[in-house]
């Protein structure tokens, strides 16, 4: 079986036998790629934090991890008097980039109505921040390894999830003649199409002629309600649609 730990400690000499500035430039350079490589995928699904922004923020990251680890390597003294001196924990300041992404990942959040995007982004944004920390520490084939694992994540795993079972749920709002019962009859026309109704309300327009339902559907496949609400829009259905929007559960 092929020792990967014999491959990185291999790695891990011959960088260091290369001295400044190579081994910090290779750092910078695995943390350029690796950070560029998720924000392709990014960029590809049309995502505004893409490849630029990815690429940034991982060398970034490893920028502050290389900082970090010089600034523990100098010697800061106490108080001289007592002969003390001051030792600095690298971690330090790691543990501020982690914190500080999380600004930049709020942005990549829209909401727009009931519906959220780019949580995703945001999440791929903090990893590559903590890839680019290692890359500044010189774990290269861990580096090298989560890549790989972060695109599965969000490349394979973004098809699968179109095979998944999924709950969808939308407010409908429907105008009608009124007529006794014609609330259950609209429930009941709507069920037909494979939809299920949790609930619905109405209000009577002034001059009671016609009536606005709104009712909650839940439903697992779109096409279910694709062709609700096609057939809902036929004149002969007697409905005309105000309103439909994506609800969260």
């Amino acid at each position: 079986m092929f020792d990967l730990s014999r491959l990185d400690r291999a790695i891990q000499s011959w960088t260091e036998l290369q001295g400044w500035p190579v081994q910090e430039f290779l750092r910078l350079l695995l943390a350029t790629v690796c950070g560029g490589l998720l924000g392709f995928e990014r960029e590809v699904r049309g995502r505004q934090a893409g490849f630029r922004t990815h690429m940034l923020v991982c060398m970034g990251s490893a920028i502050v991890m290389l900082v970090s680890t010089e600034v523990a390597r100098l010697t800061w003294k106490g108080n001289p008097s007592q002969g003390l001196q001051i030792s600095v924990d690298p971690a330090r300041i790691a543990y501020g980039v982690m914190g500080g992404i999380g600004f930049l990942g709020a942005g990549a959040i829209i909401k727009s109505g009931t519906s959220v995007r780019g949580l995703t982004t945001a999440a791929s944004l903090w990893c590559v921040a903590a890839l680019g920390l290692a890359a500044g520490l010189g774990m290269y084939l861990f580096c090298l390894i989560v890549t790989l694992l972060m695109l599965a994540v969000l490349w394979l795993l973004g098809y699968c999830e179109r095979f998944i079972p999924k709950r969808r749920f939308r407010l409908l709002t429907v105008r009608r003649s009124w007529e006794p019962g014609c609330i259950e009859a609209t429930v009941t026309a709507i069920e037909a199409f494979d939809v299920i109704v949790q609930d619905a309300g109405f209000a009577r327009s002034t001059d009671l002629k016609s009536v606005d339902i709104t009712l909650r559907l839940l439903y697992a496949k779109k096409h279910h309600y694709y062709q609700l609400e096609s057939e809902l829009q036929q004149p002969q259905m007697g409905y005309e649609i105000i309103s439909a929007s994506a609800v969260e559960n």
